[in-house]
């Protein structure tokens, strides 16, 4: 990767570098305590080459910080785009089937709670992607910052459409659950009387 690279590049130079920079500036300092006859020049040489010096850690270290805000920005486009697809995947497995009968419905129900773990560990890849988005639109302008923006905007509005139609199902299936115990009562009832009534007819009548 270009970053780790250029972080080995930077390390190995800035190290090698300054090794050299201190030699010479001791060769310098050397010359100079010893009265050598060039002893302005000599000084004059060493103030311009720690100024070079200075002048290219600078441009490491500047070097340095736009690979990594370009790593940063380019991990978060990533990232979005993944949680993204995994939300709208997470989307297309929600079911519409209810259950033809109190059995199933509930056998839909448990399902539906086993489901809903599994969406909530998305919650963390989201809340990662909101507060990226929130970091690098402060770092970045114009148009960058847009884009950042909709990435952020689209994980966030699949994500909030998800919590809803698994809200939704979730209350759906409760509402079939409690139907479909209601239908059984009821029916229980029925049979109950029509016992009760063919009790009742089958006793002797009065003479």
């Amino acid at each position: 990767m270009l970053r780790d690279k250029f972080r080995e590049f930077s390390r190995d130079t800035s190290s090698i570098g300054q090794e050299r920079v201190d030699g010479v500036n001791g060769l310098a300092d050397a010359l100079i305590a010893a009265g050598h006859s060039e002893n302005a020049t000599v000084a004059e040489w060493k103030d311009g080459l720690n100024e070079a010096w200075a002048d290219l850690l600078e441009l490491i270290d500047t070097r340095s910080q736009m690979l990594a805000a370009s790593y940063e920005l380019h991990r978060f486009y990533h990232d979005a785009r993944e949680t993204l697809a995994q939300v709208q995947h997470k989307q297309k497995q929600l079911p519409d089937e209810v259950g033809r009968d109190l059995n199933t419905a509930e056998a839909m129900q448990r399902m539906h709670t086993t489901y809903e773990h599994d969406i909530q560990a998305l919650s963390a890849q989201v809340r990662q992607v909101q507060e990226d988005a929130a970091r690098l639109e402060k770092a970045y302008a114009g148009e960058k910052a847009a884009d950042i923006r909709r990435h952020e905007q689209a994980v966030s509005e699949a994500w909030a459409e998800l919590r809803g139609s698994s809200q939704g199902r979730r209350q759906l299936l409760l509402d079939t659950v409690d139907k479909f115990r209601f239908l059984r009562a009821v029916r229980d009832l029925v049979l109950w009387m029509d016992g009760v009534r063919l009790q009742i007819e089958g006793q002797e009548r009065p003479r």
